[in-house]
């Protein structure tokens, strides 16, 4: 009973926190409607992409907690060689995840007629997120891990919930910014 009330105390907030960029996800992304619809290409993977994101973040946010937990990376902020392996093993597996995303992304478009207007940019576009989220998210997962492990909270209970609103907020903000820049 008492790790059930430790559990409702640390996630409590953090639903909250989540609850409200949910709320801010969902108007900056009904205030950008209008470039979002120019590209039906993005509207199609803009889903799957969060998914992909969020997956990746709450293996990630696990495996740092797991190797705190367990000793393999030190609770301080430097570089190990576990911490490299997961990063470089983890960015590995979103690259190919987002190939086979945007291969399927490309064969739906064509078997359905979708109009698909400078396929490049867009591509590159989606990768620049994907590669740039990743970076962020990984940077500020291990930090705020760190934190949270040295003041005896479980980064789990804390991070999964906010990372996870957190992607669904950054993606199509970043998607947005990068659209009305290159195109």
């Amino acid at each position: 009973m008492d790790y059930f009330i430790k559990v409702i105390k640390e996630s409590i907030i953090v639903v909250i926190i989540s609850s409200l960029i949910g709320i801010l996800s969902g108007t900056f992304l009904s205030t950008n409607e209008n470039i979002l619809s120019t590209i039906p290409f993005i509207l199609l993977l803009l889903p799957a992409i969060n998914s992909l994101i969020g997956d990746i973040s709450t293996i990630m946010i696990s495996r740092l907690t797991t190797h705190l937990l367990i000793g393999s990376i030190p609770p301080s902020i430097k570089k190990s060689k576990r911490l490299i392996e997961d990063f470089i093993g983890l960015l590995l597996t979103i690259l190919l995840s987002l190939a086979v995303l945007l291969i399927v992304g490309h064969i739906i478009t064509y078997s359905t007629d979708i109009s698909l207007v400078n396929p490049i940019e867009i591509e590159i576009i989606i990768i620049l997120t994907i590669i740039i989220m990743f970076g962020l998210i990984f940077f500020m997962m291990f930090i705020s891990s760190i934190f949270l492990f040295k003041r005896g909270k479980d980064p789990n209970n804390f991070l999964i919930p906010f990372i996870t609103s957190l992607i669904d907020f950054l993606n199509p903000f970043l998607i947005i910014v990068f659209i009305t820049i290159f195109i």
